[in-house]
């Protein structure tokens, strides 16, 4: 009896004050043991500061984040979760799938000291089949 688990993104961009943020995929099904990656772009800006956030029962925590040219992961997130960004305008989450790491993920991105601009898009659950 396995269980796979589930990303899904409720994926449509978010537009505010000039800065569009579009994050995919729709949907992921996955075993734990396996990866998955989750990718966001910015569509008309370059900002510097790209984040990764999970949601789990209302309670927002930064993951990592993606700043010029280097990554950080936040404690408790140095394993099974990776922040990169191969080119200006995007940056990718991968997850190494286990059990207990159901929650909602977003990105965000800003230009230095300014406003967090978030897409609120992919949920990651662990059903069974």
């Amino acid at each position: 009896n396995s269980k796979w688990t589930h990303f899904f993104s409720y994926s449509h961009s978010v537009f505010s004050d000039g800065v569009l943020i579009t994050q995919w995929p729709k949907h992921i099904s996955s075993l734990p043991g396996s990866s998955v990656e989750m990718h966001c772009y910015q569509n008309d800006t370059d900002y510097d500061y790209k984040y990764w956030y999970r949601q789990i029962k209302g309670e927002l925590v930064l993951v990592g984040s993606y700043i010029v040219a280097s990554s950080t992961n936040e404690k408790g997130f140095e394993t099974n979760f990776t922040v990169s960004s191969t080119e200006t305008k995007k940056w990718t989450l991968k997850v190494d799938v286990k059990e207990g790491i159901d929650a909602l993920y977003l990105c965000a991105a800003r230009l230095h000291n300014t406003t967090v601009y978030f897409n609120v898009q992919v949920f990651l659950s662990l059903c069974p089949y």
